[in-house]
This record gives structure tokens, C-alpha cells and sequence, in this order.
């Protein structure tokens, strides 16, 4: 018996289709990182937050976890979600709290507190491609409802990049 080996590539590229079909990129969210670290460190550079979104997105976990997000919201655009699951992320509401739980815990938490706490904050004060994503679902278009979340948490993630590497280097 052969050992398939993991689709990576495969997940990455539907994750890249899906993210190009919402005019979602990775400069954009790399942007939003840089927007919000740049405060707390003054020399950090738009290049090393991009850096920082390509090595979030080069993780296996980051990945699998984008791929359920990307899955659920398209089915649920379908209509082809059980009920109450179908209501339950179309409306978007807020007491099932899954897609929170999706970002922190499959994404946020593999780069520690900063990453996490830093999600708690852009779930609330999300970025505009958060927000895009959260106004169009709410204005009758295209359900996003764990995307958004997991959106917040890459550049959370991307931001405890920065700021883990900012204080390594001043470590000497």
C-alpha cells in the first residue's frame, strides 16, 4: 500500500481561486498587518509583513483550516447545508461562534497569545477586508461568515510574526 502524499499544493490553489474570487489578496492583508504593527515598531517594513502572510499561509494547519472555512461558506452559499446549520451561518449569528473558534484554534494559536489576543481585536475592530467580506454577507451577497474570521486571524498571525521576530532581534 502507497502513502498518498498530502494535497498541499492542491489546497493551496482552491484556498488562492477562492481568495481571488472575493477580491481577497494577500498584499491587502499584509497591508492591514503592516498598518496595524508599524505603531509598536516604527521599522518594520510593508515587505517583511508580506513575508510575514506567506509564512502563515505556508502552514499546513493554516491551510486545513481555511479549506473548511472556504468549504462551509460554499455549501451554505448553495443552500446546501443541513438545517439549522444552513440559517445558522447564512444569518451569521452570533451565538454559534464556531468560526471564532475555527480562526483561534486553528489558525491564531499557532503563533501564540500576541496572535490570539490580536484576533480578539480584529474580531471586533475587524480590517476593511474583514469588514468588506461581514457588510456584503449582512447587504444580501455572498456568505462569508468563517471566512471572515479566518481572514482576521492570518493577519493576526502575520502581526505576532512581526512582533515574535521584532523582539528576537532585539535580543541581539
Amino acid at each position: 500500500m502507497t502513502t498518498k502524499i498530502y494535497p498541499d499544493r492542491e489546497i493551496w490553489e482552491y484556498v488562492d481561486q477562492e481568495f481571488a474570487k472575493r477580491d481577497i489578496s494577500l498584499a491587502m492583508i499584509a497591508q492591514h498587518a503592516y498598518d496595524h504593527q508599524v505603531q509598536f515598531n516604527p521599522d518594520i517594513t510593508i515587505d517583511e509583513a508580506q513575508m510575514a502572510v506567506g509564512k502563515v499561509l505556508k502552514k499546513r494547519e493554516v491551510l486545513n483550516a481555511l479549506l473548511v472555512a472556504l468549504t462551509l461558506d460554499n455549501l451554505a452559499n448553495e443552500h446546501k447545508l443541513p438545517e439549522p446549520l444552513q440559517t445558522i451561518i447564512a444569518e451569521d449569528n452570533s451565538y454559534f461562534g464556531v468560526d471564532e473558534m475555527l480562526a483561534i484554534n486553528g489558525i491564531a494559536q499557532l503563533y501564540g497569545s500576541i496572535a490570539v489576543s490580536n484576533f480578539g481585536y480584529l474580531d471586533v475592530h475587524k480590517s476593511s477586508t474583514a469588514r468588506r467580506l461581514d457588510q456584503n454577507q449582512k447587504n444580501g451577497g455572498r456568505i462569508a461568515t468563517m471566512l471572515d474570521d479566518c481572514i482576521s486571524a492570518i493577519q493576526a498571525c502575520a502581526e505576532g510574526y512581526l512582533a515574535h521576530n521584532m523582539a528576537q532581534d532585539d535580543l541581539g
